[in-house]
């Protein structure tokens, strides 16, 4: 009391102005307070309207893997110029080309003069001359690399895509995936047979010149036991195949359909633009389908890649198909995936995905496959 009746009358106004402002806050904030909604500790959130409006992770039904895909990445800036580029060195490189024949062993061919030619990979994956053999000691095994590795040489012109091939080139090219199968069946220890076409740069591919490869595995790689034991599992729960129930349930991503054959887009992408080409009829070898069977799948594959020039540009892509002789259950099939985008990170991980969904991706495939026929 002595301290204030010291002060001088201006301080004194001060002091008592601070003093009523902090009592006056002091009893606004208990009014706000007591007027405030009191909730249910056991009351849960309201969910949001659109509760995956800025992405969703999907599971792949084929393989178990996840899909990430997050929309808001579509926008993000991109520091590097990223423009894929088709063009080669030129016809006078390729050891693909009919004037240097003698370069490759041939398998067999299709035409005289050929018009499809099968020849040894010159670079194999996989050696048919090595012996089969495994062993295993502590916590390493190693095998040889016994296998089948061909190439298959689809075309003599040397800039012709095979998006862009006649309907004869395709029948060819059906004859020559179906024999070459076949044949690699036809030897001993081999489970499982690769198809697979590499196209520019981000595909894997080192030449222009349209061609595929078909690789016979003396054991089945870890990414396909995965497809193989969701198959078996759903053979074991529902008691009917994985593939043709998941057909039956893409309507909304059907991409094309005929007698044949259902192509559409998964659920999970596990890569931007993915599709899948399959036969109606189940088989668990491309082998076992006939030519003209074969030659459908692959009339479809030109249609969504020419498509997908038209959605994404012209860019890199792979075809992949999958043939297993011993496991039944399993329906085969085809896979484009468009290399739109380079392998990150986060698919090193194991999260795959996308930043454009399933469903509007073939909505823009179906209006341009719609405006070609």
């Amino acid at each position: 009391m002595t301290n204030l009746l010291n002060r001088s009358i201006p301080e004194m106004v001060m002091h008592l102005y601070k003093k009523v402002f902090k009592f006056s806050l002091h009893i606004l904030l208990m009014y706000m307070d007591s007027k405030k909604e009191r909730k249910d500790p056991d009351e849960k959130e309201a969910i949001p309207e659109n509760l995956f409006g800025n992405g969703e992770i999907r599971t792949d039904y084929r393989t178990g893997l996840r899909a990430v895909f997050a929309l808001s990445r579509k926008d993000r800036p991109i520091d590097y110029l990223a423009k894929e580029v088709i063009d080669d060195k030129g016809k006078e490189y390729c050891p693909f080309e009919p004037e240097r024949y003698d370069l490759n062993r041939t398998f067999f061919e299709i035409g005289r003069p050929w018009r499809v030619r099968v020849i040894y990979n010159k670079y194999p994956l996989f050696e048919c001359n090595a012996p089969y053999a495994r062993e295993k000691w502590d916590i390493f095994e190693r095998s040889t690399n016994y296998g089948f590795s061909f190439v298959i040489i689809d075309s003599r012109e040397h800039k012709l895509r095979f998006e862009n091939s006649s309907d004869l080139q395709t029948n060819d090219l059906a004859k020559a995936v179906l024999n070459t199968e076949k044949k690699i069946y036809g030897h001993n220890g081999i489970d499982f047979v690769y198809l697979n076409k590499n196209f520019g740069r981000k595909s894997g591919g080192t030449l222009s010149h349209s061609h595929w490869q078909t690789l016979g595995y003396m054991s089945m790689p870890d990414t396909v036991r995965a497809r193989v034991d969701r198959v078996l599992e759903f053979e074991d729960t529902h008691g009917s195949c994985l593939m043709e129930y998941a057909a039956n349930r893409e309507s909304e991503r059907k991409l094309l359909e005929n007698r044949t054959l259902i192509a559409f887009a998964p659920f999970a992408q596990l890569y931007t633009g993915e599709s899948i080409v399959m036969p109606k009829r189940h088989v668990s070898m491309l082998s076992e389908l006939s030519t003209e069977e074969m030659a459908e799948l692959l009339k479809a594959c030109k249609k969504i890649i020419a498509a997908n020039n038209r959605y994404f540009g012209v860019h890199s892509y792979n075809i992949l198909g999958y043939s297993l002789k011993k496991e039944k259950e399993f329906h085969s099939y085809m896979e484009i995936v468009p290399r739109v985008s380079d392998i990150g990170p986060m698919q090193m991980a194991g999260n795959y995905g996308s930043n454009i969904i399933p469903e509007e991706y073939s909505k823009g495939i179906r209006s341009i496959l719609g405006e070609s026929e």
